[in-house]
């Protein structure tokens, strides 16, 4: 199963207030107020020696935010300024395994964080992907939500950004095994655009 969605600012945005209305009531009791201030539950950046991705260690200086049940983190290789991916913090492979609580807290983590890269990288749209399972195009076994701020004119046709996310995600479980030297992308890059986006969700 593959989950795609297509956000454009000519769509009214989903609420937290709408939102919760399907949220367990655990996830309801970070929000005090949900009319005066929606992120209430959300922190920036727990303490952790590492996160978990599927069966590897993601270094923190690579997260930029985190939840109470989920975290992003920036791209090894992304396909367009601002990709991302927002993941459970508990190893889940598949999204029908997730908890009610895991569900709310993944989509909503992912509504902040697009919401904040698509001002910051000037886009006017946005796309969210869920390759869930191996036939999908999942390569790591951990759910994870591709996050892509979107411009007029970066594919030439729309769709082919879904041939691309197979593409980056063959070659990241690629890199991840066999740990090569990353040649596109370094930690530091890494960490100082991770830096830049953990600003804006302060």
């Amino acid at each position: 199963m593959v989950l795609r969605f297509q956000a454009s600012r000519a769509l009214l945005p989903l609420t937290p207030s709408s939102f919760l209305k399907f949220c367990p009531s655990s996830i309801q009791l970070g929000f005090t107020s949900i009319s005066s201030s929606p992120t209430k539950s959300f922190t920036i950046m727990a303490a952790s020696d590492h996160y978990t991705f599927g069966r590897y260690k993601i270094d923190p200086k690579e997260v930029f935010y985190c939840t109470t049940l989920s975290y992003a983190m920036v791209n090894l290789r992304p396909l367009l300024p601002g990709h991302v991916l927002v993941c459970p913090k508990r190893e889940v492979q598949r999204f029908a395994d997730l908890t009610a609580d895991e569900t709310c807290d993944l989509w909503l983590a992912a509504q902040r964080v697009g919401q904040k890269l698509e001002l910051y990288h000037k886009a006017s749209s946005l796309t969210f992907a869920i390759q869930d399972g191996p036939q999908a195009g999942q390569t790591v076994p951990h759910v994870h939500i591709h996050v892509l701020p979107r411009k007029g004119g970066d594919f030439e046709k729309n769709d082919e950004i879904y041939d691309a996310l197979d593409e980056k995600e063959k070659e990241l479980k690629q890199h991840l095994d066999l740990d090569k030297e990353r040649k596109d992308r370094n930690m530091e890059e890494m960490a100082e655009e991770a830096d830049q986006y953990r600003k804006l969700l302060l």
